[in-house]
């Protein structure tokens, strides 16, 4: 056994028995979050066994929930003697989950990496295969999955340099666990690229695409944005402006944009929605300092109204789809450095797609809108007023735009099936 390893383990067993008695004598006092703990813990209910074979699928929160929807209904496509435990970390990607109810998918939290609880939770969930999303490299369950002769495959893999850079600080241990994978089903060659840098062999490395546009294309439905102008009284003479994922600085940025579109649009409306919805309260408070009228879309949603020009959207899950109603689209998290957001949700739409040059999580995104001619960068405010004034009074351009955005969508669907392929070739005795 790799000498890094035993490191690792004996490390990380450390830190979890310290741990453990303190998380459960909270779980006593407080009774919250006792199914969480047990779970992460590897202590699971019975899970029930419909089909011959299962696959653990592995999507850490929401937004890799929603890659492993689409992955899901593409392996259930291509075999149908197959269960799914889909495990989670996050509570929310694990209500997520769970709101899929599926009767052949089964839903749990993902154990820590904790030798342990990583054998517990093979032990009950019996896996024929194991399936990790994105690139979540935990070598605990690796070495275990091997251990127990259980394949395994990172599907709709993605790495960043600076994950590569970082993991060159303990490459001996990551080089050891990397090599136990046998395939990375990976989004792009520059991922394909750096997943190799860590010492994965090339021919384990395959470039199948990013299965989140066939998620993108598969919520999209055009009765969404009726139905929402219609609830939110917003007629088709209306220019409206949609601010999602904001991040703080950008609100007020937002808020400035929109009075000066008032001033030539007076029936111009904005929609802003913060990337977390705790910050609500301090976004109420800009709207006093600008003397804005706004109602909170919760209230909308409930009461199916709209009274004031200015909707706070103060709920999860529901700015993908309040993208349909926009006339055009800034995405936040981008005109301050917070790595940015992705612009393929307003995108799928056919909106124009405006961000800041603040985008390092999302360049792949980015790179996507702007080859097809569908994303328009802005540096400032300023420059983000120029270009909603300019979609404001060309509505046209603002079709042509929003139409060449979807194009940079839809004709990358499929990929979901091409990962699948490739867990089913790796667990070639289904």
């Amino acid at each position: 056994m790799n000498f890094f390893f035993l490191v690792y383990i004996c490390l990380t067993s450390v830190m979890v028995l310290f741990i453990i008695p303190f998380v459960l004598i909270c779980v006593i006092v407080t009774g919250r979050y006792k199914n969480l703990v047990f779970q992460r813990l590897g202590v699971y209910p019975r899970l029930s066994h419909l089909k011959k074979h299962r696959i653990w699928l592995h999507a850490v929160s929401v937004g890799e929930v929603n890659v492993a929807r689409a992955l899901i209904d593409a392996l259930f496509q291509m075999h149908s003697d197959i269960d799914i435990i889909l495990s989670t970390t996050t509570p929310r990607g694990y209500e997520l989950a769970c709101k899929m109810s599926h009767p052949r998918v089964q839903c749990v939290y993902s154990p820590i990496d904790f030798i342990a609880s990583v054998r517990l939770a093979f032990h009950k969930i019996q896996p024929d295969i194991l399936v990790l999303l994105e690139t979540e490299i935990w070598p605990n369950w690796i070495f275990t999955a091997k251990a127990l002769n259980v394949p395994v495959v990172v599907a709709n893999g993605r790495i960043s340099m600076k994950t590569v850079n970082s993991f060159q600080k303990i490459a001996p241990l990551v080089r050891f666990i990397v090599r136990k994978i046998d395939a990375f089903s990976m989004i792009s060659t520059e991922d394909a690229h750096r997943i190799c840098k860590t010492g994965v062999s090339p021919k384990k490395v395959f470039v199948t695409g990013n299965a989140k546009f066939d998620l993108l294309e598969k919520n999209y439905s055009p009765q969404l944005s009726a139905t929402l102008r219609n609830d939110l009284r917003i007629h088709a003479s209306n220019f409206v402006m949609v601010a999602g994922s904001t991040r703080t600085g950008e609100e007020e940025i937002v808020l400035e944009v929109y009075q000066s579109l008032r001033k030539e649009y007076p029936d111009a409306l904005c929609i802003i929605a913060p990337r977390h919805i705790e910050r609500c309260s301090d976004i109420e408070g800009l709207f006093q300092k600008f003397n804005m009228a706004y109602d909170r879309y919760s209230w909308c949603k409930h009461m199916r109204y709209r009274r004031k020009p200015v909707v706070l959207v103060d709920t999860i899950g529901d700015l993908a789809g309040l993208y349909s109603i926009g006339s055009v689209v800034f995405c936040g998290g981008s005109l301050v450095p917070q790595g940015g957001q992705n612009v393929l949700e307003p995108a799928v739409w056919g909106k124009p797609v405006l961000y800041g040059p603040y985008m390092d999580d999302f360049l792949w995104a980015r790179n996507v809108l702007e080859s097809g001619g569908g994303g328009i960068m802005v540096s400032n405010g300023m420059d983000l007023l120029e270009k909603v004034l300019f979609f404001a009074s060309n509505k046209d351009r603002a079709l042509s735009v929003g139409q060449k955005a979807r194009q940079s969508v839809i004709k990358r669907a499929g990929a979901a099936k091409g990962h699948a392929q490739i867990i089913l070739n790796v667990a070639n005795h289904f």
